[in-house]
């Protein structure tokens, strides 16, 4: 990890020369992957007397003359990928240090789980696995015996070759995958600087990415790297020509280890968990710049509004989409990315794909992730994660008119950590929390619960509990109707007197507080310590989605694979989890006890 200390002290240098207070490192000593970068992992193809008749490379090349010709329709020519380019990425089933699940991987502090025991539990693979190239792919594909694979599962790798499901080759060789990456404890460092606030200094607005990378990185993670710290540089240019200083504090945060799991933000959430859910308002995240179409957030619904609301005060990067009248970052969000049904922008509650799930997931932080998107190339980018993430990917392939996607990225970033920073009661719409549950969470969980094969008496026990639930999250939507007059009240009330900050901090303190009701110290997830969140969750089976109720739905896995009495009251236990969390929003909001 001696580049990423490099990058990580030049991250530090960069925030320090812009102005920002206390810029530090923290580190953790974690497991990682580490490659032999002397001995790179190959597929070999030997022939049955033994001799190798096909070998992979093990290395992207990074400059491939027939594809540099124009040739063909790929990089440097484009943004897909060449044929023998590779995207890696992590196999860990969870997030963080696996060997220190909880509890942060302090050198001082004692590892709870050996590495046999992390494979044993499934957090670690315990087979050898290589991401191959598409000529690699072709090379396996073409020799395979057996039926042909079905419809759906046919491709476009050889052209008009029919893939087959196996067993073997058709001539009898013989394929070997190998590996001589090891399993080390290296140790990382996050970077961390602020901006005290000049009202509120113990509240934090936290923003953050990460920089580590596989390859170059040019796009992840460095697109979202160099914007964070123009971000600084902006704002502490502000500060230092006007009189503006926020409100509470910005503390901007750099994750190292991200790719290994959220390694570097998951040590981070669980060594200050109890400092964050008492004083972080929020986490936005901006992991990079994944196309240059259209703004795409993924936020909680206590924050949708207000991501809404940011984009609308920054000017559209496309001159194209300017001269088309979509003047703003927010007219072409709504018309790349609809929803037909609430008339606004699409908003997907956030998954585990970045750094904000330790937040939200195990601290009960409200998030909102964003970055851009191309509608063709909508979940990711083709040279994702391979070694043709270059500067010239970022500057002639992506952002090509002058970086005006980044300009915009940090300009709605600053927008939204402003408006966080800056408002007098915090924007948090507990409203529009209960409404979406009212139309859409629980809706979608009475389907599921529907479905499942049990007697007409057992299923009045789970369908009497679902009702509850609904009474419950109605009287959460009445109370949070009733708690925005008080809202509004103590706004004018400010307004006529601001140096009585009393009633603002009693109803902020009260907002602050209800995300962490829905956090179930005893976890949500058979695999991710982190899964803690009893609404919004990573899915066990998707690192990249998020889970509703993800209680509740493992609940009924398990019954459905072998039912008993014991697995069906614990759907109706994890169906009362929710509403106790439901509860505990309605009587934070209340006045008294």
């Amino acid at each position: 990890m001696e580049a990423n200390k490099k990058v990580a002290y030049a991250i530090a240098e960069a925030w320090t020369e812009a102005g920002l207070e206390d810029v530090h490192t923290l580190p953790y000593e974690v497991l990682l992957s580490y490659p032999d970068f002397n001995n790179p992992n190959t597929v070999t193809i030997a022939n049955t007397s033994g001799r190798v008749i096909f070998k992979s490379k093990g290395l992207s090349p990074v400059i491939i003359p027939d594809e540099q010709s124009g040739k063909y329709h790929v990089y440097p020519k484009t943004i897909w990928m060449p044929n023998e380019a590779v995207q890696r990425g992590s196999l860990m089933h969870g997030d963080g240090d696996p060997l220190s699940p909880y509890y942060p991987s302090k050198k001082e502090l004692f590892k709870s789980r050996t590495i046999d025991e992390a494979k044993r539990s499934g957090v670690l693979p315990s087979i050898p696995v290589l991401p191959v190239s598409y000529t690699t792919a072709f090379e396996i594909l073409k020799r395979m015996s057996g039926r042909p694979a079905p419809t759906d599962w046919q491709g476009s790798v050889g052209g008009n070759l029919t893939y087959r499901i196996g067993p073997g080759f058709s001539n009898g060789e013989k394929l070997s995958i190998n590996v001589h990456s090891e399993l080390k404890t290296k140790r990382i460092r996050n970077v961390i600087g602020y901006i005290r606030g000049s009202e509120e200094p113990d509240r934090y607005v936290m923003l953050g990415n990460h920089f580590d990378a596989w390859a170059y990185g040019s796009i992840d993670p460095n697109s979202g790297t160099a914007v964070l710290a123009e971000v600084a540089r902006a704002m502490m240019q502000t500060i230092n020509e006007t009189s503006w200083r926020p409100a509470r504090t910005i503390v901007f945060n750099a994750w190292d280890a991200e790719e290994f799991g959220l390694i570097g933000s998951t040590e981070f959430v669980e060594e200050f968990v109890n400092l964050l859910q008492k004083r972080a308002v929020v986490y936005i995240n901006m992991d990079c710049i994944q196309g240059n179409s259209s703004l795409h957030v993924d936020a909680v619904p206590m924050l949708e509004h207000i991501a809404i609301e940011a984009a609308k005060n920054v000017a559209n990067p496309s001159k194209q989409e300017r001269t088309r009248g979509r003047k703003t970052v927010y007219d072409t969000w709504i018309k790349t990315f609809p929803n037909k049904k609430t008339g606004l922008p699409r908003i997907r509650v956030p998954g585990g794909s970045s750094d904000h799930a330790p937040f939200l997931n195990f601290a009960g932080v409200p998030v909102i992730n964003f970055n851009f998107k191309n509608i063709t190339t909508f979940d990711t980018y083709p040279l994702y994660h391979t070694m043709y993430e270059t500067k010239f990917t970022n500057i002639h392939l992506m952002d090509t008119d002058d970086l005006s996607v980044h300009r915009s990225v940090g300009q709605y970033w600053a927008e939204l950590a402003k408006k966080f920073a800056d408002e007098v009661i915090l924007p948090l719409n507990t409203t529009h929390l209960a409404t979406v549950m009212l139309d859409s969470y629980l809706p979608q969980l009475k389907v599921i619960i529907s479905g499942i094969n049990v007697s007409r008496t057992d299923f009045e026990t789970i369908r009497t509990q679902f009702a509850l639930l609904t009474k419950s999250t109605q009287d959460l939507l009445a109370m949070s109707i009733k708690f925005q007059e008080t809202m509004q009240f103590t706004r004018n009330s400010f307004s006529q007197n601001p140096y009585d900050s009393k009633h603002v901090n009693a109803v902020n303190e009260r907002l602050i507080s209800t995300e962490k009701c829905f956090i179930n110290p005893r976890g949500v997830s058979t695999h991710n310590p982190s899964g803690r969140h009893v609404l919004f969750s990573v899915s066990d089976t998707d690192s990249y989605s998020n889970s509703m109720m993800a209680g509740v739905q493992n609940a009924i896995d398990k019954y459905e694979t072998a039912p008993t009495k014991e697995k069906l009251r614990e759907i109706v236990n994890q169906i009362s989890i929710v509403q106790y969390s439901v509860i505990c929003v309605f009587n934070t909001l209340r006045d008294v006890i």
